[in-house]
C-alpha cells in the first residue's frame, strides 16, 4: 500500500493535476459517482515545407520497384492557423463495494468538442467492471490497451493526447502513410481487459480484443492481444509490454503502391484478399527516472514488425521491421514547468514476397517538441508548446489534427492554450 500510495503521488506531480476538482455524488454504503473532466483548446499554427516532389527517389514501398514517387509537382502546406480542443472530455465514474474488499467499477468518458465540432457519447475510455486490490481488476468495454497506458509515459503536461505533442504518431506508427491501422498505442473497443494488483511496485496486464465482425466462413479475424508488467517507485519506472494485431494488415493499408499491397483499396478501405493473413507486432520497453522532487528523465524504444501473406501472384509485400526511439526530460520550478522530448525513426528492413531488393532509403523520421506551462492553482494552466518534425523523403507521419502533411515535408507547429481540470 505504501509503495503504490508514492508512486501514485508521484505520478501525479508530473501529469495535469485530474482529482483535485471532481465533484462526487453518494457514499461508501450507496456507492459513489464522480464527475469529471479536463478542458484544453489552443490556438494554433501550422505550416510545412520541403514536401517530396514526383519523380524523386524514395523507398521501394513507397516508388515501387522503379524507386520514385509517383505523380508531379507536391505543394508544401502554406501556413493555417486554428482553433482546436484537441481531446478534451468529459466523463463519469464510480464504485460501489459489493462483497467484501470487492468493488463494482464503472467508467463513461467522451470527448468535447469546443470548438464546435461533435462526438459519439463513450468514445473515450468506458467501461463496467470488478476490482480488488490484492486479485485485481477486470474491465470491459473501450479501454487503452495496456501497450498504451503502460508505455510512453512523457504525455506533456497532460495536454498531449489528440497534440502534436503526443510521441505516439512518430514513436508508434509505420511512417509510409498515416493509416492507423498501423499504429500501436491506441485504444481498442469491444475488449476485455485484466490487470493484478500490485505487489512491491510491480503490475501485469492483459488484454483481449475479438473481431465481431469477421466473415462467416472466413479464417481472417481482426483481433488484438495486448500485454506487459510495469515496477514503479518512488524514483524509477520501467515497463516492458507488446501488442498483437492479427489481420489488421497495417502496412498493406498504407503502402501507395498498389500492386505490392495483398488486397485491393487503400487506408481505411483496404480490403485483404481471401488468401491473405497477417501479424503487426510492437514491442516496446519505457523507462522513468525521478529525481530531486521535481524533475525525471523519460526513455522509450519499440520494435514494430509488420508481416502479410498471400497466394496473389506478383511482386507482394511480405514484411517491414524498424525500431524507433524517444527521450524526454521533464522539470518543474515554482509555477513553472518546462518539458522537452525527442523521437527518432529507423529507416527499418523490408522484403517481397518473390525476393526482389526491397530498400528503405528515406523512411527516417524525427521530432522534437518543447512546450513549456504556469499554473495558477492545482487546476488552472495556460501553455504553449512547439513542434518540429523532419522527415526524410520517403517517410509519411501526421501529427497534424487538421489534415495530412504531404509525404517528405519538414513540418512546424506551436500552439497556446489553457487548461482546466475538473
Amino acid at each position: 500500500m505504501k509503495t503504490k500510495a508514492i508512486a501514485l503521488a508521484v505520478g501525479a506531480a508530473f501529469a495535469a493535476p485530474a482529482a483535485y476538482g471532481q465533484a462526487t455524488f453518494g457514499n461508501e454504503k450507496t456507492g459513489t459517482v464522480q464527475l469529471y473532466g479536463k478542458l484544453y483548446p489552443q490556438f494554433g499554427y501550422y505550416k510545412s515545407s520541403s514536401a517530396t516532389q514526383g519523380g524523386e527517389s524514395v523507398a521501394t514501398l513507397v516508388g515501387g520497384t522503379g524507386g520514385t514517387l509517383a505523380g508531379g509537382a507536391v505543394a508544401s502546406d502554406q501556413a493555417r492557423f486554428s482553433i482546436d480542443s484537441q481531446n478534451s472530455y468529459i466523463g463519469f465514474r464510480g464504485e460501489r463495494r459489493v462483497a467484501g474488499d470487492w468493488k463494482a467499477i464503472f467508467q463513461v468518458e467522451q470527448s468535447v468538442g469546443l470548438d464546435g465540432t461533435g462526438d459519439v457519447w463513450s468514445n473515450r475510455n468506458s467501461f463496467a467492471g470488478m476490482g480488488h486490490e490484492r486479485f485485481g481488476t477486470v474491465k470491459l468495454g473501450n479501454m487503452d490497451t495496456i501497450y498504451k497506458e503502460y508505455g510512453d509515459t512523457m504525455s506533456m503536461f497532460g495536454i498531449s493526447s489528440g497534440n502534436f505533442v503526443s510521441a505516439s504518431n512518430v514513436l508508434s506508427h509505420i511512417g509510409i502513410g498515416s493509416n492507423n491501422r498501423a499504429r500501436f498505442h491506441e485504444r481498442r473497443a469491444n475488449s476485455v481487459q485484466y490487470q493484478t494488483g500490485e505487489f512491491s511496485g510491480f503490475q501485469a496486464g492483459i488484454q483481449y480484443g475479438p473481431d465481431e465482425t469477421a466473415a462467416a466462413g472466413s479464417s481472417q479475424a481482426a483481433s488484438l492481444w495486448s500485454y506487459g508488467v510495469k515496477y514503479d517507485s518512488e524514483r524509477f519506472y520501467v515497463s516492458l509490454h507488446q501488442e498483437r494485431h492479427n489481420d489488421t494488415y497495417g502496412a498493406s493499408s498504407n503502402i501507395p503502391v498498389a500492386a505490392f499491397r495483398n488486397g485491393t483499396g487503400s487506408g481505411g478501405s483496404f480490403v485483404a484478399d481471401a488468401s491473405a493473413s497477417g501479424k503487426d507486432t510492437g514491442t516496446r520497453l519505457s523507462a522513468e527516472v525521478r529525481f530531486g522532487g521535481n524533475q525525471r528523465v523519460v526513455f522509450d524504444i519499440a520494435r514494430l514488425n509488420y508481416k502479410e501473406s498471400s497466394a496473389l501472384t506478383g511482386t507482394r509485400f511480405r514484411e517491414y521491421d524498424k525500431t524507433n526511439w524517444g527521450i524526454g526530460y521533464d522539470v518543474g520550478f515554482g509555477a513553472w514547468r518546462v518539458a522537452t522530448q525527442f523521437i527518432k525513426t529507423g529507416e527499418g528492413d523490408c522484403t517481397l514476397s518473390d525476393g526482389s531488393t526491397c530498400n528503405t532509403d528515406g523512411l527516417g523520421a524525427s521530432l522534437w517538441t518543447i512546450g513549456t506551462r504556469y499554473r495558477f492553482d492545482r487546476q488552472t494552466f495556460l501553455y504553449g508548446i512547439l513542434g518540429f518534425l523532419k522527415q526524410d523523403p520517403s517517410a509519411q507521419h501526421d501529427n497534424w489534427a487538421n489534415g495530412t502533411p504531404p509525404r517528405g515535408s519538414d513540418n512546424t507547429q506551436a500552439a497556446v492554450g489553457i487548461s482546466y481540470t475538473f
